[in-house]
């Protein structure tokens, strides 16, 4: 994230303001550098975003690690 850009709060947080600058571009009533702002300040929350989905996908494969999970389906 840039110095002008902070950290959002949550990974659904980032959603949301991703949301909204989608609709801000999609609008297409901004002015250039405003759209430049905004589709700088996208990347960044997007950014966030897959790093977040990457730290749980790590968390998710340790713990299933951990706990013998396999991708296998268990007789019953």
């Amino acid at each position: 994230m840039s110095s002008k850009t902070k950290k959002p709060e949550s990974f659904e947080s980032a959603i949301l303001r991703l949301e909204e600058i989608a609709n801000l571009l999609e609008d297409g009533e901004a002015e250039l550098s405003k759209s430049l702002e905004l589709y700088k300040e996208g990347a960044e929350l997007a950014s966030f975003c897959m790093n977040e989905l990457k730290n749980a996908r790590q968390q998710i494969n340790m713990l299933s690690k951990e706990n013998n999970f396999t991708n296998d389906k268990e007789d019953n």
